[in-house]
């Protein structure tokens, strides 16, 4: 009976070095689009909260999306240099994106939701 290995690590996927990309932007859409629809449909008292956690969680995807680049950019070898180079690029679009979207969310704590 044939008894299966470990299974393959994130280091070993091929998307593991554009995960933190693919974070950022999904980060940014989460917390742009989900703070503009809920003002536009919904002004109101509680946006400040609800801008807050929408930042929050965009940003925790944001981190998730660049440990996994992260421990592609920490690779060896000349071999992984196109993935390393595609991990770096994405922990700098992570980075880019993340300060985004705490200046966004400052802006949504600090300006009253409702104009009038």
């Amino acid at each position: 009976m044939a008894v299966n290995g470990p299974p393959p690590s994130v280091r070993g996927s091929r998307l593991a070095p554009w995960a933190g990309m693919i974070a950022a932007f999904a980060g940014a859409l989460v917390q742009h689009q989900g703070i503009g629809d809920a003002l536009h449909f919904h002004c109101g008292n509680g946006m400040g909260s609800a801008n807050l956690y929408a930042g929050i969680i965009a940003l925790a995807l944001m981190a998730v999306g660049g440990a996994i680049s992260w421990r592609v950019a920490r690779d060896d070898g000349d071999a992984n240099a196109t993935r390393r180079f595609v991990a770096r690029l994405s922990l700098m679009a992570v980075a880019l994106f993340a300060l985004m979207v705490v200046w966004q969310t400052l802006a949504g704590m600090l300006v009253p939701s409702c104009p009038g």
